[in-house]
């Protein structure tokens, strides 16, 4: 196991993502809210198995729900600032958004289907800083219940690795529930199979500059009076700053009013 420091730096955070592609933040939130977060999604997860049977998906997606906030609202409690917004910030030199947001699970010898070797940025960008993954753990991850391998220095080749040297070479990003991984969205990358008793619970919260398209259009999602409802920064992450305008009428405004904001990149 990475050796677990009881904080860090912004500075140091980018660095060990510059060097590494991955850091593990410590702490970043209270193990009450994690079970919080898992109680109220086993609330609502029939509602996702059912829409995926429906569209004929269910057995490719199975222990993993995406958009998860739309239904399970806890959840947006994740995204309200918190010790990875300024490492954010910087690694973006500016503004940005949630790209996408969903929980997955991995039941004691059970599949899914991030166990496979992937990276989850499909089109490689060099060092372009676009993209950012987060991974939450809502429990604790360890080598045992399929804590996720990463290969440091990957998020530099456009090429899959083979399995062998993947996971010869690959380190394991195990933590407490409530820490956070952030690693390049180019880094290559899978779960573990979980060989304890208990299920392991993950979200992982993707966040891009806000001219990347958003994999679900969050702000018509949750609707325009939630926009002017919940908190500055939460307006900001879920892309109601950077909208695009569907008319003549949306698209002439002043500034204040515009659809896309100028401060979003």
């Amino acid at each position: 196991m990475v050796s677990r420091a009881s904080d860090i730096s912004v500075e140091s955070a980018l660095k060990q993502l510059a060097e590494k592609g991955w850091v593990l933040i410590p702490s970043v939130y209270p193990e009450s809210l994690m079970k919080e977060i898992i109680s109220e999604f086993y609330q609502h997860e029939q509602a996702f198995i059912d829409i995926q049977k429906k569209k004929g998906i269910a057995d490719k997606v199975i222990d993993a729900t995406h958009h998860t906030p739309v239904l399970c609202r806890k959840m947006l409690k994740l995204l309200e600032p918190n010790k990875t917004h300024p490492i954010l910030e910087q690694f973006f030199d500016g503004k940005y958004i949630l790209n996408t947001m969903g929980l997955s699970k991995i039941r004691p010898g059970g599949e899914v289907y991030t166990q496979n070797i992937h990276r989850d940025v499909r089109s490689f960008h060099g060092a372009e800083k676009l993209w950012i993954n987060t991974l939450i753990m809502l429990d604790d991850s360890t080598t045992e219940n399929g804590a996720t391998w990463v290969l440091e220095g990957s998020e530099h080749s456009p090429e899959k690795p083979d399995e062998e040297k993947f996971f010869k070479q690959a380190v394991r990003a195990e933590g407490k529930a409530g820490d956070v991984l952030l690693f390049d969205g180019h880094i290559w990358h899978c779960a573990g199979q979980n060989h304890s008793r208990e299920v392991r619970h993950i979200i992982t919260p993707f966040f891009s500059k806000p001219f990347i398209k958003q994999q679900l259009d969050y702000p018509r999602a949750f609707g325009p009076d939630f926009g002017n409802t919940c908190s500055a920064h939460l307006k900001q992450l879920l892309g109601y700053n950077a909208l695009t305008p569907v008319s003549l009428d949306d698209f002439y405004q002043t500034d204040e009013n515009r659809f896309y904001q100028s401060d979003q990149g």
